[in-house]
Order: structure tokens, then C-alpha cells, then sequence
């Protein structure tokens, strides 16, 4: 396959990204599942954001498309932890994150 993307999988994949984020977030809303509903519509994100990422890498290469969803569902999930959540991002995490920013930034330009 190119390295050319059609903007269709690009949706599919912007798509699983942003329900993969969700689902995470509403599996810790939902308490260890004291809060079911909570917890079985995170399950429902998550199997929905593999069903749309399926769809993503038929028009795309995998591992631009596995980085791509892994590398930014990683980075927003932890700073939706820590605007959400409060949870603390300590300054190597941060770096952390910016190493997994342009391990995908390399992926997608080699």
C-alpha cells in the first residue's frame, strides 16, 4: 500500500480514536462497574472503536493506522485523566509522551 491516505479511512480512524478515548473515560466513571451502565456503554465504545479501526486499515497501512490510534488514543486518554480526573502527569510522563508523539511522527514520514 502508499503512503497516500484516502480521507475516508482517516475518518474511520479519527472515529475509533475518539471512542476508544470515551469508552476509557466511562469505564472510570463507572467505578469498577458499581455504575453499570456507565460501565457496559465503555465496553460498547471500546468494541465499536475496534469495529472502526477495522474499517481504518483497509484503506490504510496497519502500522500507520496501530500507531496512529494507539500513540493518540495514549496521549488524550492520559490528558483527559489529568484535565477529568485530576490525576498527576509527572514531567517524564510528559516526555514520555512527547517520545510516543514522534515515534508516530517518524512511523508516518519513513
Amino acid at each position: 500500500m502508499t503512503h497516500s491516505v484516502a480521507i475516508i479511512p482517516l475518518l474511520w480512524l479519527a472515529a475509533s480514536v475518539v471512542l476508544d478515548i470515551g469508552g476509557t473515560a466511562l469505564l472510570k466513571m463507572a467505578d469498577g462497574f458499581r455504575k453499570r451502565l456507565l460501565g457496559i456503554s465503555g465496553l460498547g465504545c471500546i468494541l465499536t472503536s475496534f469495529a472502526t479501526l477495522s474499517q481504518a486499515i483497509k484503506g490504510m497501512d496497519l502500522s500507520v493506522a496501530y500507531a496512529l490510534w494507539g500513540g493518540v488514543g495514549l496521549v488524550a486518554t492520559a490528558v483527559l485523566g489529568w484535565l477529568l480526573f485530576h490525576q498527576r502527569i509527572a514531567l517524564i510522563g510528559w516526555l514520555g509522551m512527547a517520545l510516543i508523539v514522534a515515534g508516530v511522527a517518524a512511523l508516518n514520514l519513513g
